[in-house]
């Protein structure tokens, strides 16, 4: 194996971001977010309403299980209950 293929190819942000679909990778990739938990939580807050459409669609439940955007909603599952009101 030669060295040249070992050595890394140097990429700019922009040619990342021609290659990276992710949006969590997108969103760090440009500074929009600084963690990975910061990314998500917008991705989520963003999506909400493509999830209802999901949810609305045609689509069985084996099909809406596996999408990626629903489940990234289920990896975050529900806040905690509060112990009090206050």
């Amino acid at each position: 194996m030669s060295d040249q293929l070992l050595s890394p190819l140097p990429l700019e942000i922009a040619d990342l971001l021609d290659i990276v679909t992710d949006p969590v990778e997108r969103m760090l990739l440009t500074g929009e977010a600084t963690t990975v938990f910061e990314a998500e939580e917008k991705l989520l807050d963003a999506s909400y309403p493509e999830a209802l459409s999901l949810l609305a669609s045609r689509l069985s439940d084996e099909e809406l299980a596996e999408h990626p955007l629903l489940r990234l909603y289920r990896s975050y599952g529900s806040p905690p209950r509060e112990d009090s009101l206050l």
